[in-house]
């Protein structure tokens, strides 16, 4: 393989016209304990990003960061431009922008769901924005109907089944009609069905050119999914695919 092919490697393709997400020697630590080291990345828009590493290799953390959860403690984060730090997000009207544009699928969807029903849960995102009840019921009913939960509205989240909390969880953020979509572990406890709609879901977002940053474990899922990989701590799977190589 020639050093000029080897460069390309290491280089992910340009598939969309910006850069949405851009860190900077970015750190973080939990107490004393180093989670993300001298970080730099770019994602541009329409990218579909999949982190890989090890547990504890850093893979939530940085997409609590992007998400705006977490601060950089060293470096920078900035979105579309704009720097993403604690002072702004004190500025309500900045932090309802970006969880409006950055939305986040917990690995474990209880920890996202909080409502007495799927249709509280649905429209929470769209009411915090101040949409009117007409469009907050539009997008409730558009979200349903594409997760194909729309039987499901009057139930109460807990009492559901893991896949259908996961079609919960993602109508939320879908309501919210985001640029970029986070998934921690998308397929973390569901069975083979709800495995190949999530996978189909995915495909949909990809096709309509939604930026995905994607962490998991699951090779099948990187493979059919990824632009191109992001590997976290030591290196891991593919030489000869496109990839970058942070916080080793």
């Amino acid at each position: 393989m020639s050093h000029t092919h080897l460069r390309e490697l290491h280089t992910p393709p340009a598939t969309g016209s910006k850069a949405l997400i851009e860190l900077d020697d970015l750190c973080f630590a939990y107490e004393d304990a180093p989670a993300l080291r001298h970080v730099s990345l770019s994602v541009r828009e329409g990218d579909s990003v999949v982190l890989m590493g090890d547990n504890g290799s850093g893979k939530s953390t940085l997409l609590k960061v992007i998400c705006g959860l977490l601060f950089a403690q060293r470096g920078s984060y900035r979105f579309d431009g704009d720097l993403v730090d604690e002072r702004t997000m004190r500025d309500a009207s900045f932090a309802k922008r970006l969880h409006q544009r950055v939305g986040f699928i917990f690995q474990d969807s209880d920890a996202q769901l909080f409502c007495a029903s799927v249709e509280d849960e649905v429209a929470f995102g769209p009411r915090q924005m101040g949409l009117s009840e007409d469009e907050v019921a539009r997008r409730v009913s558009d979200a349903c109907r594409l997760l194909e939960i729309g039987h499901l509205r009057t139930r109460a989240p807990y009492a559901l089944s893991g896949g259908e909390k996961k079609r919960v969880a993602i109508a939320c953020v879908l309501s919210m009609n985001p640029d970029v979509y986070c998934f921690d572990e998308p397929f973390a406890g569901l069975d083979a069905r709800a495995r190949a709609w999530l996978l189909d879901f995915l495909g949909q977002l990809k096709s309509v050119r939604r930026t995905l940053v994607i962490a998991t474990h699951d090779q099948s899922l990187a493979d059919q999914v990824a632009d191109y990989f992001v590997y976290m701590g030591e290196m891991h799977g593919y030489d000869d695919r496109p990839h970058v190589h942070i916080n080793e």
